[in-house]
């Protein structure tokens, strides 16, 4: 099960990513800028690589807009399921009290993360994706950051379905633990929000 639940998350950040793509591409295309267009400072068709040429191509705005729209979606996911944690389980399912106090804490964890930690990763992507330039769409984000993000997403359904769950320290951990990174991606995605405007 937990192995088809992995399936399944891959599936939805491939959804995600073809919503991403389309949006960003409407989105481009009505300020005038096409994800298939032309870069006249790169290799033509002749003398890219065939992995090269079959794969879609965009700007540093579509890749700026992309890489915050998929940290937007994530944050809202981690937010979301971090409240919902907090939920006491049983015939007449209501939040905990307990919402505030951990709320908070996750917060400040949040605020650390994204100060020591987040913010400086996606300063390093934007610098990277503007050194790109004119590339594969995909690219915006490093080979081993997407791996990073299937090993997350495959370490978040299994958290959902342990044990955990079934225990109130493992519900407040796991609420904590949520809203913290939710709170970080927030703080720290206005770096590509910001950089896809000013693109």
């Amino acid at each position: 099960m937990r192995l088809l639940g992995f399936a399944g998350g891959v599936v939805a950040l491939a959804a995600i990513l073809s919503a991403i793509v389309k949006f960003v591409g409407w989105h481009c295309h009505l300020f005038g800028v096409l994800l298939a267009e032309s870069d006249p400072m790169t290799t033509t068709n002749v003398t890219r690589p065939w992995w090269d040429r079959i794969t879609p191509r965009a700007g540093v705005r579509v890749q700026m807009f992309s890489a915050a729209l998929l940290w937007f979606v994530g944050m809202s996911f981690l937010l979301v399921r971090g409240v919902l944690f907090v939920e006491v389980p049983g015939p007449s399912s209501h939040f905990s009290y307990w919402i505030v106090p951990i709320a908070i804490v996750a917060i400040v964890i949040g605020i650390i993360k994204a100060r020591y930690i987040l913010i400086r990763y996606a300063d390093k992507a934007v610098a990277r994706i503007r050194k790109r330039g004119h590339a594969c769409y995909f690219g915006f984000f490093a080979p081993t950051s997407w791996l990073f993000i299937l090993v997350m997403m495959g370490g978040g359904i299994m958290l959902r379905h342990s044990a955990l769950v079934n225990f109130v320290w493992g519900r407040v951990f796991l609420s904590m633990l949520y809203i913290a990174v939710g709170t970080g991606l927030a703080i720290a995605d206005r770096i590509f929000w910001i950089s896809a405007l000013r693109s």
